[in-house]
């Protein structure tokens, strides 16, 4: 994942140094925005993996407490399962806090690219006499 973000780094550089007045850097930018998004979408699934096994792992330790300590009432072993998951249930905020990061990130760059898609629609009115 690490090297997908370099890339995603060094694809925000490349976008940046592309003028929008210019006709084709717009559209070597907009291209790029589309790398970019293909890249975020696919680090959004990894993340959402990893939060989701990270709930699955939290929830078998739940159980498996549960189900291994029968002695005590079931508020007592359910506090004693709890308490077993509670660094699983930090690993999954984690994992979730990513993935929402990835999630958001993915719906920016979507915004940024119908953003441009409009600059270059505005680009080729103009240049064609519209307004």
């Amino acid at each position: 994942m690490a090297k997908d973000e370099d890339k995603l780094k060094d694809l925000y550089t490349k976008a940046a140094g592309l003028d929008e007045n210019l006709p084709g850097d717009l559209l070597q930018k907009l291209k790029t925005y589309g790398d970019i998004l293909s890249l975020t979408g696919k680090l959004h699934a990894a993340a959402l993996n990893d939060w989701k096994m990270a709930e699955a792992i939290r929830k078998e330790t739940i159980s498996k407490c549960f189900t291994y300590n029968p002695s005590g009432t079931a508020k007592e072993r359910e506090m004693q399962a709890e308490f077993a998951a509670s660094e699983h249930r930090k690993v999954e905020a984690q994992a979730e806090a990513s993935c929402m990061r990835w999630r958001n990130a993915y719906n920016s760059t979507t915004e940024i690219i119908n953003i441009l898609k409009i600059q270059l629609r505005d680009m080729k009115d103009l240049n064609s006499g519209g307004v």
